[in-house]
């Protein structure tokens, strides 16, 4: 009931205004709506594009940074899997007996090296397995290092592991 007495006022004041205030009235209210459209919808959507308009050449120079440097990766990757030998025990004991470890037990098998040394300077050891990284692509998969009474000695179980193009 009060929104039909609302309306039913409403009218009998818009009837009560002059034609001209009419006009004016009108053109306010469609002014305020053109704005309130403008504020909303269009304002909002131009600036985004102008943004994307301003990114764009940024984000294709990026694309193709990223593509450029995948396909380096590609023909890298496959160069290095390529010029790595395959590990093999011989390889392994002369590499060991250079450095002067001497090992208690010795595996190697499918790109696998598994060995265990009861005793052995760590920094010689490290250099070793630092030399084995850039020679055979061998990474340490697990290692148990312990540490034994004389000072710089410890004993050590280690297994790396060969990265190939097929691992």
């Amino acid at each position: 009931m009060k929104l039909r007495e609302t309306i039913n006022q409403l009218q009998t004041n818009w009837s009560k205004r002059e034609i001209r205030e009419r006009q004016i009235l009108i053109g306010v209210a469609c002014l305020i709506l053109a704005s309130l459209v403008y504020l909303v919808g269009i304002q909002p959507a131009q600036s985004n594009i102008r943004n994307l308009e301003n990114s764009t050449p940024a984000l294709k120079m990026q694309a193709a940074t990223m593509m450029n440097m995948a396909s380096q990766y590609d023909a890298l990757s496959k160069t290095m899997a390529e010029n790595v030998p395959v590990v093999t025990r011989e390889v392994i004991e002369s590499t060991l007996m250079r450095r002067n470890i001497k090992t208690q037990s010795l595996t190697v098998s499918n790109d696998i090296v598994r060995f265990q040394v009861n005793a052995v300077a760590y920094a010689n050891l490290m250099e070793w397995i630092l030399e084995m990284q850039k020679a055979a692509r061998l990474t340490v998969d697990e290692a148990k290092v312990t540490a034994l009474a004389d000072p710089g000695q410890v004993g050590v179980v280690i297994t790396l592991r060969q990265q190939r193009a097929s691992n």
